[in-house]
C-alpha cells in the first residue's frame, strides 16, 4: 500500500519508523506548518517534518486543508490510503471521501476520544490503555474499528514512557489493517460502549492544588512530563514538577536536607525533580541546596 502519512508529534514519528520498516510504502507526510517557537520566536518545523526530512521523505504543508490545492498535493503523489496519527488537525470531508483514511488513535475507543488521550488517561490514574486504528469519519475519533489493543503501562509511567510502550501495538495493529485492506478482506465495527473525551490540555490543567490527594497529584505530574509539565508555588517561587512519588504518610527522614516533601489533601507528595522558569531541570537535593529548605506551598 502506498501511503500518505499525516501526523505532527512525537507519537507520529514513533509509529512512522516501524511503518516504514514495512512493505508498505509511504509516499508523501502531511503536516503543520512551521510555527514560531522558543524565547526568539524563529519558525520551527514540527517533529513530523523534521523526521520525514531525515527520512527523504515529501512533506506537504497546508495552511488550508480544505483548500482545493491540499487534495491535489496528496493526490499527485497516488497513495492508496492516507494514515492520519497524532495529527491535530481536522482533516476536512473532502478528503476522507475521496481518499481512503485511518485514524492511528492512543487509547480503547470510545474511552478516551479526542486531543489528549494518554495524558488524560494518566490524570485519571489509569494503567489498562490501548491503540485503536478505526475509518476516519466526519465526528472526532468516531468512526468504526478495524483494530484495537490493550496496552498496561506501570502506575509510574510519564506520557512519554506511555507513548513508547504504546508505538508498538499502534504499528502492528495499523500495519495489520493495511495489509487486510490490501487483500480486500478489511472489517471495521462500530464502536461500542460510554463514551469520554479527552479534551485538549489547558492552562487550568497545570496547576498543582495542594488540597488534592497525593496520588491525583503524582498522576498529574506524571501526566504531564516530560514535556508540559505541572507548576506550582513553593515558598513564592513558581516551579515546574517533572517527577513526584506520592507518600502515604511523612516519612521518618522527611527533614533530610535533599528530600523536598509537601504536605497535601490526602497524603504527602515527594517532590524528584523540578525547575525554576529560565533554570534547568534538577534534583531536590540540588534543588534545596538553592532554595534553602524553609518552603511553604501556597
Amino acid at each position: 500500500m502506498r501511503i500518505a502519512w499525516a501526523g505532527t508529534a512525537r507519537f507520529a514519528v514513533l509509529v512512522l519508523s516501524q511503518v516504514m520498516e514495512s512493505p508498505h510504502e509511504v509516499v508523501v507526510c502531511l503536516t503543520t506548518p512551521d510555527r514560531p517557537r522558543g524565547r526568539h520566536g524563529a519558525a520551527q518545523p514540527s517533529v513530523l517534518k523534521a523526521a520525514a526530512v531525515d527520512r527523504g521523505l515529501p512533506v506537504i504543508q497546508p495552511d488550508d486543508l480544505q483548500a482545493p490545492e491540499a487534495l491535489a498535493a496528496l493526490r499527485a503523489h497516488q497513495p492508496d490510503v492516507l494514515v492520519a496519527c497524532a495529527f491535530g488537525r481536522i482533516v476536512p470531508a473532502q478528503i476522507f471521501t475521496t481518499l481512503p483514511a485511518l485514524v492511528v488513535h492512543p487509547s480503547l475507543l470510545p474511552h478516551w476520544r479526542g486531543a489528549a488521550p494518554v495524558v488524560r488517561a494518566l490524570m485519571a490514574g489509569e494503567t489498562r490503555l490501548g491503540v485503536a486504528t478505526l475509518q476516519m469519519s466526519a465526528g472526532i475519533d468516531e468512526g468504526p474499528v478495524a483494530d484495537q489493543r490493550v496496552v498496561t503501562v506501570p502506575s509510574d509511567s510519564d506520557a512519554g514512557a506511555a507513548y513508547d510502550l504504546l508505538a508498538g501495538p499502534a504499528s502492528a495493529g495499523l500495519l495489520a489493517t493495511l495489509s487486510a485492506m490490501a487483500a480486500g478482506s478489511l472489517v471495521f465495527t462500530p464502536q461500542v460502549g460510554d463514551v469520554d473525551y479527552a479534551a485538549k490540555i489547558t492552562q487550568a490543567d497545570r496547576v498543582i492544588d495542594w488540597r488534592r490527594p497525593a496520588r491525583a497529584i503524582a498522576d498529574q505530574v506524571r501526566a504531564l512530563a516530560p514535556e508540559v509539565g505541572a507548576h506550582a508555588d513553593l515558598g513564592g517561587r513558581r516551579v515546574l514538577v517533572w517527577r513526584a512519588v506520592p507518600r502515604a504518610s511523612l516519612p521518618a527522614d522527611a527533614d533530610s536536607r535533599d528530600r523536598l516533601i509537601v504536605p497535601c489533601g490526602q497524603g504527602y507528595l515527594e517532590i524528584v525533580e523540578l525547575q525554576e522558569a529560565g533554570r534547568r531541570r534538577m534534583g531536590a537535593e540540588e534543588y534545596l541546596r538553592g532554595a534553602g529548605r524553609r518552603l511553604a506551598h501556597g
